[in-house]
């Protein structure tokens, strides 16, 4: 075990993560940040324009440019994967990591997580998750080029995907199971330029055919379609709580963590900031995750200044 007993352990290396390690290492804490997704879900944004200060930025590149802040202030980063959260009797937390197999002890912690994305429950999906049915088109999109696809959802992160997707890709759908998409005015402006996407409303995917790789997409309205090679699931995300579920924190209907107005839950020296919790109206942006985390880190600040 490391004998260093770092002042807050932020767990999670997104928008939150970066954030709270920048205004903790201004606070003169020791502040490691741990994470095995670098950049976290703003890294696999392809356009970011919403983020004051940056008309049009890749998301990878503003979680660099996050990254790089913290460091250079002093935060430390690993990456690694905390397997477990331990109270200990004197109040710190004990925190075994999976890669390297130490364990970390801290005072304080920031629960950053996140969120994963959620998958679609239609037949077949799991049998051809990687050949043809996949969850990031920034990610996988490249391997589709020149192909048909389709992008399910009725989101900013479907419209998002779907004019990606219309520049590389001959034909791109997008099925969204009510009867209007809820993404910002200015998605569903620039996808109305695009003479590539064409839009299905009113249907789920009932079922994704295929033996070694997607051949069909079968819709609920009894469509079969089969010039499609991949399909882009893009229905929200739930957030990762896994590593806190033993400690009975207080949820909502959703299952975002409820935290207080200084980001804390009801364990002493455990916060919470970005997307995993009940804060900012459940507005997942990274200008939102921010927020939270400059919150965070200075309730962690107050906390760690007090002893406790």
């Amino acid at each position: 075990m490391n004998s260093l007993v770092y002042d807050t352990v932020i767990i999670g290396s997104g928008a939150a993560g970066y954030t709270s390690a920048l205004y903790a290492v201004r606070y003169r804490l020791n502040t490691l940040v741990i994470g095995n997704q670098e950049g976290g879900q703003s890294a696999l944004a392809h356009d970011v324009e919403n983020y004051p200060g940056f008309e049009s930025i890749k998301g990878p590149e503003l979680m660099q440019k996050f990254k790089a802040h913290a460091e250079k202030y002093g935060a430390e980063m690993r990456s690694d994967e905390v397997t477990e959260i331990i109270k200990n009797e004197d109040g710190t937390f004990s925190l075994p990591l999976s890669f390297s197999g130490e364990t970390i002890t801290t005072k304080t912690i920031i629960l950053a997580v996140g969120t994963k994305t959620k998958k679609l429950g239609a037949k077949g999906e799991e049998k051809l998750d990687g050949k043809g049915v996949t969850y990031c088109a920034t990610c996988d999109g490249f391997f589709f080029r020149d192909k048909v696809t389709a992008v399910v959802g009725g989101g900013d992160s479907a419209a998002t995907s779907a004019l990606y997707l219309s520049g590389i890709c001959p034909k791109v759908y997008i099925f969204v199971r009510k009867e209007a998409m809820r993404a910002e005015p200015f998605w569903m402006e620039q996808i109305s330029k695009k003479q590539n996407i064409e839009i299905v409303y009113n249907v789920s995917v009932e079922e994704f055919k295929g033996e070694k790789k997607l051949e069909k997409v079968l819709l609920t309205n009894g469509q079969e379609i089969t010039d499609i090679e991949g399909v882009f699931i893009e229905i929200g995300s739930s957030p990762n709580t896994a590593l806190v579920e033993k400690f009975g924190l207080e949820k909502d209907k959703q299952g975002f963590l409820i935290v207080g107005e200084d980001q804390g839950t009801i364990v002493p020296g455990l916060f919470a900031a970005g997307d995993v919790t009940n804060q900012s109206n459940h507005f997942h942006q990274i200008a939102t995750a921010i927020g939270e985390a400059a919150v965070a880190a200075n309730s962690v600040f107050e906390y760690v200044s007090k002893g406790k």
